[in-house]
């Protein structure tokens, strides 16, 4: 019982402990001492209710139940810890509920790969075996192999632990037991019986003292044994995943234009995929992979805004925000506020969604149930979330210039791109291979030959994504039109020192909340709009959070409904500069910037 209650607590304590020292170091030794007491008295008491079963298949098969849920969450954390530097949380939950076999099959080759897969089946596999030898009758001749080869120094419970959770004790017991009538505790030792008395005791009195004394811990999720943790986050995920349901129900009809001075005829939005700004030449790195766009700033066409994050680390939760109203200082779901597709419907204007992404999921996708609002959808192959074969981002130029070709008085579009999406060799052609590990810039030049080909493969594909936007700026050249570029989040690749590359919800950090934002007009647009040109230029340097673009969007059209702020909008004179930059929980000036 006590080996089992130590097991439990261990598996169900690592994660919790090196939650506090991550976010905390060793600034808090007093709430991971009594923490530790909280965790350790319940799993043996735990182990101890669990020993109490008479039954002893009924008894071995919640054994087996328990410590296997437990080992599968501990062993799902340890990768998230070593891979992301966080817990399992509701970003990664509802990232493993809406992804397709193609993107875990890249997934895993991107972060496991075969050789790492290979060592995982072969632990099971090992596993299974000593089980079976075991449960055969060899258990003996193991053992009298290692001692006649001298391997007297082995740790034989390694073979031996299946029998080793009931003891010669019990068995003893168990035996005077059998034809007796009389409970089966009762001839127990004495401080056998006793034992859940002390635990019971530490147990609350140590439960106690977290909730009065670091309440805050427990509320914020620092405290929950994996278990819990991990069923919190999946309810959340499913309550989004619902959520999505219930925006595509919604009727379009109840937005509310207060007034509507639009006269721009074209009006594209540019949705890009994992494009950190750090990692463009635009933006000062070092390898020219922004060409294009680099001379649209140099001819003064192209607003480059300078101290632009985005309000998550995730696509979906990004898109949650970014397409509607709701942002960091919502009272209610994001579901409830108006988006994008709705407004632009209520004030005249035809809205397309041409999108290089899923076309539809079984778990409801945000954006497909976003594109559903849209008057006309259409995407680059028909596909579903079973689906992805890798289709490259310049298949979406037919499907814009089909849409030009039936415009109507008023026309906006959403261009969903697929970007720096990892795998990053996929993202672009071979003829867009320009960089190569050989390439890749000081610090980063230190890192190993693997980790630089994923770099220079990032940088080729922001090189490809390069002439993607500049040649989608580039169809609305001779026609009175507004474009507005901005990925949902940034992507980090070996970091400040990390060995890690991608993104993930739960561990925002500067590379993957910075982004661009990219606002281009045509010469008509400005010669028949300067002020609003002026106004665009003259905003470029203020700190902004992407979840208030709606805001700037109506500014630049001069539309308004009841939710419009202008001190939300980063064009206009009331912008408030001073607004607190919060990701994740996390105050990106004071923190990240």
């Amino acid at each position: 019982m006590f080996r089992w209650g130590i097991f439990l607590f261990l598996l169900n304590f690592l994660p919790i402990a090196w939650l506090n020292l991550h976010t905390y170091g060793m600034t808090q030794p007093g709430v991971l001492t009594v923490d530790a007491i909280f965790v350790l008295t319940g799993a043996m008491l735990a182990a101890w209710l669990l020993w109490l079963v008479p039954w002893r298949a009924l008894r071995r098969g919640l054994f087996g139940l328990v410590v296997g849920v437990s080992c599968l969450l501990f062993a799902l954390e340890l990768f998230t810890i070593i891979e992301y530097q966080t817990l399992v949380g509701a970003g990664i939950v509802t990232a493993i509920l809406q992804t397709n076999p193609r993107e875990a099959r890249e997934y895993l080759q991107m972060y496991v790969g075969w050789r790492g897969m290979g060592v995982i089946l072969g632990i099971c596999l090992l596993f299974v075996l000593l089980r079976y030898f075991w449960r055969r009758g060899h258990g003996w001749r193991w053992r009298r192999l290692w001692r006649s080869r001298g391997w007297r120094w082995l740790p034989l419970q390694v073979v031996s632990w299946p029998r080793d959770w009931y003891t010669p004790l019990r068995r003893r017991t168990l035996s005077r037991w059998q034809g007796m009538t009389c409970p089966r505790w009762y001839h127990w030792p004495r401080w056998q019986r006793w034992l859940p008395v002390p635990l019971l005791l530490v147990f609350a009195v140590s439960g106690w003292s977290l909730w009065t004394e670091w309440h805050s811990f427990v509320i914020n999720d620092s405290l929950d044994i994996p278990i819990v943790r991990v069923a919190r986050a999946a309810d959340t995920a499913v309550t989004n995943i619902r959520a999505f349901d219930k925006l595509a129900a919604q009727a379009a009809t109840d937005v509310e234009i207060t007034r509507n001075e639009s006269d721009v005829p074209y009006v594209a939005f540019i949705i890009g995929e994992s494009t950190s700004r750090s990692r463009m030449h635009l933006y000062g790195y070092p390898l020219a992979n922004t060409p294009n766009l680099d001379a649209l700033a140099a001819k003064g066409e192209l607003a480059v805004f300078r101290d632009t994050i985005a309000p998550a680390t995730a696509t979906v939760a990004v898109l949650r925000r970014l397409l509607t109203f709701a942002d960091l200082e919502s009272d209610k779901p994001w579901y409830e506020h108006h988006n994008f597709i709705d407004v632009m419907k209520a004030a005249g204007y035809r809205t397309w969604w041409l999108s290089n992404q899923e076309s539809s999921g079984i778990w409801g996708n945000v954006a497909q149930l976003f594109a559903s609002r849209a008057d006309e959808k259409h995407f680059t192959q028909l596909r579903e979330s079973h689906e992805d074969n890798g289709t490259l981002d310049e298949q979406l130029f037919s499907l814009l210039d089909e849409a030009m070709a039936r415009p109507a008085m008023k026309n906006f579009y959403v261009l969903h791109l697929m970007g720096g999406h990892g795998l990053y060799y996929m993202r672009y052609p071979y003829i867009f291979t320009r960089f190569t590990p050989a390439d890749v810039p000081p610090p980063q030049d230190q890192l190993d030959d693997k980790e630089k080909l994923e770099v220079a493969q990032y940088e080729n594909a922001i090189y490809y994504n390069d002439f993607v936007v500049s040649s989608l700026i580039g169809k609305f050249a001779d026609k009175e039109a507004l474009v507005i570029y901005i990925p949902d989040h940034g992507e980090d690749l070996y970091d400040n020192g990390r060995h890690f590359s991608g993104h993930v919800e739960e561990h925002p950090t500067k590379a993957t909340c910075e982004v661009p934002l990219l606002i281009w007009a045509s010469p008509a647009y400005r010669a028949h709009h300067p002020e609003k040109w002026q106004a665009i230029c003259a905003a470029t340097q203020r700190p902004y959070m992407t979840d208030d673009l709606l805001h700037t969007l109506l500014d630049l059209l001069d539309i308004r409904t009841p939710e419009y702020d202008p001190a939300k909008s980063v064009i206009n004179p009331a912008f408030d500069a001073t607004r607190r930059r919060i990701v994740h929980g996390i105050d990106y000036d004071a923190e990240l910037k």
